[in-house]
This record gives C-alpha cells, structure tokens and sequence, in this order.
C-alpha cells in the first residue's frame, strides 16, 4: 500500500530493493491509495483504486475507496497474497484490520506515530482504547521510531505485551550530493535571482502546510531573526524575543505586554535578570526558503510574511502544489544548498523531510518532539517545547516550540559556519546507516519470520494475534 507522498518514498525505497535484492522469493502487488492517474515506474503491478467518469471524460476518486477500502478485496481474491502490507496512519488500513477475510491473509502495519498519546479518540473506564484493539488484530506491527514504539505501549494496555519491532524509512544516499561551500554557492546561482549574493544564510522548510506541522513557527523565529528584535544575556546565554504585534506590525508598548510582566522594559534579561545584555542586531542575510504548497489549508503563508514583516525574505519553490512538484534529484539538490533546515513540527511520524536533509549533510534545528527528534539529535539542534495543544477528537498532543529558544539555536548556526559543518557531517555518517542496502535485509527477515507463522484460518483461532 502507498500513496504519492513521503509515505510512497518508503514504500518504494523498501520494496523494490526487496524486489531486486531477492527476486525468486517475493512476488510483490501494490494497491496505491487514491491511485487512479498514471502508474508509478514500479517493477511490479499497481492497481487502480475506483473513480468517478464525468461525461465530459473528468475522472475524480471515489473518496469512499481513497484508501482501497472497496478495491482491495478484488485485489485480494485476484492475488491471493500470503502477506499484507499496510502503511500510514490507523485511517489509512484500519479496513485491513477489520476485514471480514481477515484470517486468510497475514498482516503486517508499518505505522507512523506521531505524537503521544495514541487512544483513537476512545479511551474506555478500563483504559483500553479503540486503536489498541484493532492493532491487535495484526500478525505484525513495526513502528517507523523507538518514539513511535514507546507512545504505544504506554498508550495502550493491549499492546503492552506486543512484539512490535521498528524500521527507520530507507534512504537512498546516492541521490544526495555533498558539496563543500564553494560548490554550495555555485549551485545557488542557478535557482536564485542573479542580483541576489549566493552567500546568504538559507534556512529551509520542506513539507506541507497544516496545523500538525505548527508552520507558524518559521514565520515567528525568522521574524526575531531578520529583525534583531531580541535581546541576549551575557551571563546566562538567553535570548529574550521583542513581543511582536502583528496586528501594527512593531514590536509591542511596555505597557501592553502578554508574554511578560505589564511595563517589562527589556533593560535586563527576562530569565536571570541580569543587565549584561546585548541588544540583538538586524539580519538582512538571512532567509526562509519554504519548499512548500501555497494552496494548502493551512497558514496563509503571504498573510504571515506580512504580518511579521519578513515578506521580502521569503523563498518559495516554484511548482509545488498539493503532492505534485519537482523531481526528487532537484529535491536532494535543494537539501544540499540549504545552511540548515528549520523544523519546528508538531509532530512527526517519521520525518522523511528532515532525514534527506541529515543525508545531504545539512543540520537541522528542529522541535525536541515526537520521531523525527530521535534521529535529528545527531545532526542538529533541539528547540524545547514550550506548550501542547491536543488534536480536536483524537487528542493527540502537538508541541509548540520556544520561539526565543529557537533564535538561541539558529543564532549559534549564523555566527558559526565550522559548527554547522559539523553538524552536517555528523548527520550524514548518521542518515548513512540508514541506507537502503542496511534496510532491505531487515524487512526481509522480519516477512520471513511472519511465514514461519501459519495463517490464522489453518489454527483454531480466528486471528493468530487474538486476545
């Protein structure tokens, strides 16, 4: 199962090394979510999910079949597969679980975590919780994080005993190239505006915009950035940001203060109190490239460069709308000339984003939350969380990133290019662990081990995994 997004590059760097590594043992069949325009270049069959046909020759997807709810069962009786594999979040193979052909097939959930806690929605007097259930239905679950791993079994009691094993997203290091300064800024020539200097500081985003991903942060730290609206204690090492009004779009009268005491002055430090401070200087330097959609529902990326007063400090790609936009080589080549790469998410399941930016050997200055800060600590910077809001419905807690602490962080980036080479480094050799040769045999063993197992409809039990 995949769809055409970072879900669809893991599928693809998992399955078609398996493919090609071992090609008397695997006989592989994909039906892609919401796939019904051209095929992916696969070496192995792609089914169709269902569309409308307008008269005037339109097709559209049946959204009750997005995820191979309808399909998949002419796909399974066609197939007849001895190993099912479902990927994403609980909405995306929850079918799987719950099929009423459930015990001929085994069933492995290769899930994305993305925040703790994990109930569903539903968490019952007995702390069981609806999700728990339904992953007990699987032959196997394999998280993308040890994060992702430990959210589930202090989320749900089901799950406590479970095998659950992990299995990072398999990168394949060949496409990053890894260039020294002097080719970063030859690079640059060509996707910046000739009268622009090349050696500029580029902080990057890459991913899309919604509320999980608190987008708003970039906006927010940039801000402070471009503007030297802070200060700097020499005696603690804090940063203390200049509230912002956006709605005069200056920096707030003392006397209007929320973020401090009403009638703080900025004369001492906010956190020590301390009046060894240094006034924060102005940054035209610097910018923020956001390798983003622009029609996303999400934060209204012009409104906030406006209101933050950074609008002529803005990159976007050119060509990305919704899951569409350029090839995955100009993608790495856009990693590359990055200075480092601004994540302040939410909540991640894995982060394929920030993972190809380890591979291309740029740091990442990220939110100290959820998977993608479990491998980004070896090439990067954390952002402590400030606060959580829970997702509507199914609660899930996103984190809300230290604006000034990540101006502390992207500060020490600026002021020290040799720090960020370091870290660059140190992130590739990390990310190269991860390689698609290191990978394939793990999954390997991992569906060789599941057929070792008899399916549930050849025991006495109606699933091998039942309570």
């Amino acid at each position: 199962m995949a769809i055409h997004s970072g879900l669809a590059e893991t599928a693809r760097n998992l399955f078609i090394p398996l493919h090609q590594r071992y090609p008397d043992k695997y006989e592989i069949h994909q039906l892609g979510f919401f796939n019904f325009q051209p095929k992916e270049p696969v070496p192995f069959p792609i089914y169709t999910t269902k569309v409308h046909r307008h008269p005037d020759g339109r097709m559209e997807p049946d959204h009750n079949d997005r995820y191979g709810a309808l399909s998949f069962h002419e796909v399974l009786d066609k197939v007849k597969p001895d190993i099912v594999f479902g990927y994403g979040d609980m909405w995306h193979f929850d079918h799987l679980l719950t099929s009423p052909l459930r015990n001929t097939y085994r069933l492995c959930t290769y899930y994305t975590i993305d925040g703790s806690p994990y109930y569903g929605g539903s968490i019952d007097k007995d702390l069981s919780t609806e999700w728990g259930r339904k992953l007990c239905l699987s032959d196997k679950i394999v998280t993308l994080s040890h994060f992702g791993k430990k959210v589930l079994k202090k989320s749900c009691k089901e799950l406590e005993n479970k095998d659950i094993s992990v299995a990072y997203h398999p990168l394949d290091m060949s496409r990053f190239p890894l260039y020294n300064r002097e080719q970063v800024l030859e690079a640059r020539k060509s996707v910046l505006p000739a009268a622009m200097d090349p050696d500029i500081f580029i902080a990057g985003w890459m991913g899309r915009n919604q509320f999980r991903k608190q987008n708003y942060k970039l906006w927010e730290i940039s801000h402070y950035i471009i503007h030297g609206d802070y200060i700097e204690c020499q005696d603690c090492g804090r940063v203390t940001t200049k509230e912002w009004d956006p709605a005069a779009r200056k920096s707030m009268p003392s006397n209007e203060l929320t973020m401090y005491d009403a009638y703080y002055d900025y004369s001492h430090c906010w956190y020590c109190k301390s009046q060894n401070i240094v006034q924060g200087k102005p940054n035209k330097d610097y910018f923020l490239w956001l390798h983003m959609p622009k029609t996303d529902q999400g934060y209204n990326p012009t409104t906030h460069g406006v209101m933050w007063d950074i609008g002529n400090q803005m990159i976007f790609t050119s060509g990305v709308e919704g899951i569409a936009g350029v090839s995955k080589d100009q993608v790495a080549k856009l990693l590359s000339i990055w200075d480092v790469m601004l994540y302040p998410s939410g909540g991640e399941g894995f982060g394929n984003p920030p993972f190809e930016a380890m591979a291309a050997g740029t740091p990442v200055i990220y939110s100290n939350y959820s998977s993608h800060a479990e491998f980004c600590r070896f090439g990067g910077l954390p952002i402590r969380v400030a606060n959580y809001t829970p997702e509507l419905q199914i609660s899930i807690f996103r984190s809300s990133v230290d604006t000034a602490h990540g101006v502390e962080q992207m500060l020490k980036c600026i002021r020290d290019r040799q720090l960020c080479e370091r870290l660059g480094q140190a992130a590739r050799r990390h990310a190269a662990q991860h390689a698609i040769p290191h990978i394939t045999p793990v999954w390997d063993d991992i569906f060789t081990k599941m057929m070792e197992v008899p399916l549930p409809i050849k025991g006495d039990k109606v699933y091998s995994t039942s309570l």
